[in-house]
């Protein structure tokens, strides 16, 4: 007579609902820190009257410095053992993350020269950028992996986490421009926007420290079926580099986020630009960002979609929806209705990206495990959040230079030098208003909105295209079943029951 061995299994774990609302809540304050922080060109150029190109080297240092602390970070996040767990500690350096952000919207103009201001600038991004914000992000996934071990709970909390991310983001997107038209761009706005997102953000870490308890390295070696001592063993990061080299999907799936990344920031920073110089009315961006609440009934469908057909394909198939709108915006770029479709359809893919992105990564950890023999974690999220990170400081960098190379600066210039309020104030004196007052007038004017319209939307439309053709390839799922079952568990991860 046979019985079952007495076993942890990862099968048999329940859906936490208390993990979901813990990391919905400091996912939802990392996003907002984001979408702040992406705020820093258009607040450096609009508000403060510093050149575009000159913002745009704050940002290139920043990133630089930024592409050493990802990985050291996840090396030291690899390293941590306390009684807290090995992620959960860092999830307290938001605070200090929100404080630094709150700092770079109080510049201290009134006191400082434009090279002051941009030091300033540059040293409050370096320290919510590359140290602080790199400690939450980079613990962030690691965390999530050691509090939910079963994928289908994973998806579950991801998608309830993307909930929480969708509303509370979209939001800060309708508010932004609205707040940013409201205060005719000056920086009264962005502090008064810094300091709400800050206190939601601050409130959220202490959140999650509270709800989400990471299993014990013994748990999660048993879950896994590996040895605690292999999971104690200390990579080092040029160990683990050259096993990157060996994970196909990781480099892959890192190329993705990296281009997705500057679609996302430049279909929102851009957008601001776009609505204000191009289309002729900033406040009509919430309008159009308005309309993502449309997609917010998909969320429901995430977990059968993606068990059905697999994460990789949902969010490749969404990208194909993303070209058709941006060619619908570009067919008809002066009707509200068509660009309110187009942003529809560019928004569709993020909403799995920031759901079950994550899970992606997740399976290039375990992927890794099997082809390379390196067990890490807080390393390679370290890899894909470097991408993102560097992505977004890049985009704003490319968005300063296309600004600068069009002839925007004259804009600026022009309304800051001869009293207008904003750039309505001044384009509603059409043609006339543009030769008198702006350096090379009219076609100053056209040169700068051409280089918008490239940002907004040919950078996007040719990120999409390498996106697809990537995914074409992407075949990590299969190949990580067939990884499970040749290591003697079942396709889904979980261990196969023994008889004794």
């Amino acid at each position: 007579m046979s019985t079952k061995t007495k076993r942890m299994n990862i099968a048999d774990e329940k859906f936490s609902k208390k993990n979901a609302v813990g990391f919905a809540f400091v996912r939802l304050g990392n996003i907002l820190a984001g979408l702040m922080i992406g705020e820093i060109t258009y607040f450096a150029t609009n508000s403060l009257g510093l050149a575009a190109a000159a913002i745009s080297v704050s940002v290139a240092i920043k990133t630089a410095i930024d592409a050493v602390t990802d990985l050291i970070m996840g090396a030291i996040v690899d390293k941590t053992h306390t009684r807290f767990g090995k992620a959960r500690p860092w999830v307290l350096a938001g605070i200090p993350m929100w404080l630094t952000l709150i700092a770079c919207f109080m510049a201290p103009a009134g006191l400082l020269d434009d090279t002051g201001l941009l030091i300033y600038l540059t040293i409050f991004q370096i320290l919510h950028s590359a140290v602080f914000s790199t400690m939450t992000s980079i613990a962030y996934e690691t965390h999530i992996k050691r509090c939910v071990v079963k994928e289908e709970n994973r998806i579950k909390t991801l998608t309830i986490v993307g909930v929480v991310y969708a509303i509370g983001s979209l939001v800060l997107q309708m508010a932004l421009p609205a707040i940013i038209a409201a205060f005719h761009g000056s920086q009264t706005g962005f502090v008064i926007m810094s300091l709400v997102t800050g206190a939601i953000g601050i409130s959220a870490c202490i959140c999650s420290f509270a709800l989400n308890k990471e299993y014990t390295e013994e748990e999660l070696a048993e879950f896994g079926g590996y040895s605690v001592e292999e999971a104690r063993e200390k990579v080092p990061i040029g160990q683990f580099l050259k096993s990157v080299l060996k994970n196909k999907y990781l480099l892959m799936y890192t190329v993705i986020n990296f281009l997705y990344m500057m679609i996302l920031m430049s279909s929102f920073t851009t957008g601001q630009y776009y609505f204000q110089y191009v289309f002729g009315n900033l406040s009509t961006f919430s309008i159009v960002m308005a309309t993502s609440a449309i997609l917010l009934p998909i969320y429901i469908f995430i977990p059968k979609i993606c068990k059905k057909f697999g994460v990789a394909k949902v969010i490749a198939a969404s990208m194909v929806i993303a070209i058709i709108g941006v060619i619908i915006r570009l067919l008809f770029p002066q009707l509200l209705a068509t660009q309110m479709v187009g942003y529809l359809c560019v928004s569709l893919p993020n909403i799995f990206v920031a759901c079950v992105g994550s899970q992606i990564n997740y399976e290039c950890m375990e992927y890794g495990r099997y082809k390379t023999g390196v067990i890490a974690e807080g390393m390679y999220s370290a890899f894909v959040s470097f991408a993102q990170k560097m992505s977004t400081s890049l985009s704003s960098v490319l968005i300063g230079v296309i600004l600068s190379m069009s002839g925007f600066d004259a804009l600026t210039k022009a309304v800051l030098d001869n009293g207008f309020e904003d750039w309505e104030h001044l384009a509603a004196g059409g043609e006339a208003a543009f030769e008198q007052y702006v350096e090379g007038g009219t076609a100053t004017v056209e040169a700068a909105r051409a280089g918008i319209g490239f940002a907004y939307n040919w950078i996007p439309m040719i990120f999409l295209v390498i996106c697809i053709i990537l995914f074409c390839f992407f075949h990590l799922e299969r190949d990580l079943k067939q990884l499970r079952v040749e290591n003697g568990l079942n396709e889904d991860g979980s261990q196969k029951e023994e008889q004794v």
